[in-house]
């Protein structure tokens, strides 16, 4: 075990075979990349890894939406990330590489400037396209215009460049839901261009655009505007495939949690989403009913491990020989090759909240499950909104920030989705095109770009999944820990004694219920005695 924890501190002692050649940093050797999304949560571990890892690489280019800092300012903002820390120290001029490019996916001709447009036309050897907007609950011209069209136009661009080799869509392994098995295939598309532009322009005329009623009818059978768009703007990729003289790639993450071992174990970049939420909500003690089924597979991959296979099947695509005009799809998935269920990740999450509790805990950590949705969205408000006012009250007498009811306000929004994506679904996502690339690649590749889900544990992924969360998300310091444990025993203690309490109510009432019930009982048995003895 102290092995292990040194090699979660250390993420170099997992060691890399360094007698064998890299094919994969050969292939992204004095290449230039045109990135987008590089500002998000996996948009950020993959500009620290290919920097990291691919020494080489010639340049990157990172297209940014437009903001008032100087591009030198906002790529120190940018480096200024704990994530690059690693990098910082191995490499101290790595942002040499680094380029801004200022554009707006919904913006025409995608905002660039013609000096810009030229620089990627000439320059660029590998698109990756990350950006796109993931909000559930937005207007269908924003989710549209951005997912969609925005799309449409980074095609158009890479179509005119000189020396693209490589077009990489980042979709998600949820753009076709509606389906149970979900295959490295592409789908039928939801519809044509002309009822894309239909929707936009239908939305726009309408002040607070289409009603909820319409789009769910208009996007059925996906559950929300964002994985429509993102089913779009793949079938978009598979068109422009067929006449490209580039190879197209698609790119199928599903749920995206913290690091598994690099840049180190655990990293995140504090956003609360999905899983993250939940775990939170359980961890301060604010969450404590789900639903079931607790035996279905939660497919979720760690983002370093994603970031990994991006770049490996990139690099697998390219140098694949017999090239088609067919698009190369890949899902990364877990449910078929590595699944772990939500019971199994609370039993083993559930020993690091004791471990590592939060001092920013209100209330006592336990979590049970419902089969009764009712009662689950019921025993939400008794377990969820009202200890969360009481724990506000409690930290507002304390002197200290009121936290319960801004991360309850946070997580009931997003219960449904989680709800659907997370638990109630037991999808099985299939990753046979990704393991054949997992067996392509050489011993060095595999230790130095790891991303084979077979052979991911998670029990040694659930050791640092909630400290990360409590270091990256909820700010606390190791140096907290003894007072939060103190607060620990407290809280449970408490809840203990309330809950005993109110069994102890419980019977209390049922058994004064219960006498009073018995009473007619007991005077008949009364009278037919009398009646008994006397004949």
């Amino acid at each position: 075990m102290d092995e292990i924890y040194d090699k979660i501190s250390d993420p170099d002692l997992w060691g890399v075979d360094d007698s064998e050649v890299s094919e994969i940093q050969n292939f992204y050797a004095n290449k230039t990349i045109f990135f987008t999304g590089c500002t998000g949560f996996f948009g950020k571990s993959i500009i620290e890894k290919l920097l990291r890892a691919c020494p080489k690489l010639k340049k990157i280019y990172l297209f940014v939406r437009p903001k008032k800092l100087s591009s030198k300012e906002r790529i120190e903002k940018y480096f200024n990330d704990t994530i690059f820390d690693k990098i910082r120290e191995l490499q101290p001029k790595f942002t040499s590489k680094v380029v801004i490019i200022e554009g707006n996916l919904e913006s025409p001709n995608l905002g660039l400037s013609d000096d810009d447009k030229n620089i990627i036309i000439n320059e660029a050897s590998i698109f990756i396209h990350n950006a796109s907007n993931v909000k559930f609950d937005i207007r269908v011209s924003q989710s549209l215009n951005c997912n969609v069209i925005g799309t449409k136009n980074m095609l158009d661009l890479a179509t005119q460049c000189k020396h693209l080799e490589v077009f990489v869509y980042v979709s998600t392994a949820f753009s076709h839901c509606y389906e149970k098995h979900i295959y490295e295939k592409c789908y039928p598309p939801p519809c044509d261009m002309n009822m894309i532009y239909d929707l936009i322009d239908n939305d726009r005329a309408h002040t607070n655009g289409l009603s909820k009623t319409a789009i769910t009818e208009l996007t059925a059978p996906w559950p929300n505007i964002y994985a429509f768009s993102k089913a779009m703007a793949e079938n978009l990729v598979e068109q422009y495939a067929k006449k490209s003289d580039f190879y197209c790639t698609i790119f199928r993450p599903s749920i995206i949690l913290p690091s598994f071992q690099e840049p180190t174990s655990g990293w995140t970049d504090g956003n609360l989403n999905g899983p993250v939420v939940i775990s939170i909500g359980t961890g301060l003690g604010l969450l404590h009913l789900g639903p079931s089924p607790l035996n279905n597979s939660l497919d979720m991959v760690p983002v370093d491990m994603c970031t990994n296979a991006l770049i490996s099947t990139t690099w697998a695509t390219v140098t694949d020989k017999n090239k088609s005009d067919q698009v190369s799809v890949y899902n990364y998935a877990s449910s078929v090759v590595n699944p772990i269920s939500l019971i199994q990740l609370g039993e083993l999450g559930y020993a690091q909240g004791i471990d590592f509790p939060s001092n920013k805990m209100v209330g006592p950590l336990y979590f049970c499950s419902t089969n009764w949705y009712t009662l689950f969205f019921i025993g939400s408000i008794f377990l969820l909104l009202i200890p969360g006012i009481i724990g506000d009250i409690v930290l507002l007498l304390c002197g200290k920030k009121p936290l319960a009811l801004s991360v309850a306000r946070r997580a009931i929004p997003l219960i449904p989705d989680i709800l659907y994506f997370s638990l109630l679904n037991n999808w099985r996502i299939h990753v046979h095109e990704t393991t054949k690339v997992w067996d392509k690649m050489n011993k060095r590749d595999s230790e130095l770009f790891f991303n084979d889900l077979r052979k991911l544990d998670w029990s040694i992924f659930c050791c640092y999944y909630w400290p990360s969360c409590r270091k990256y998300i909820l700010k606390e310091p190791l140096s907290t820990l003894k007072q939060a444990k103190k607060r620990f025993f407290i809280l449970q203690s408490a809840g203990k004694i309330f809950v005993i309490g109110v069994i102890c109510l419980i019977l209390y009432i049922f058994s004064n219920y219960l006498s009073l019930l018995l009473i007619p009982f007991i005077n008949l048995i009364k009278l037919l005695n009398f009646f008994i003895t006397k004949n």
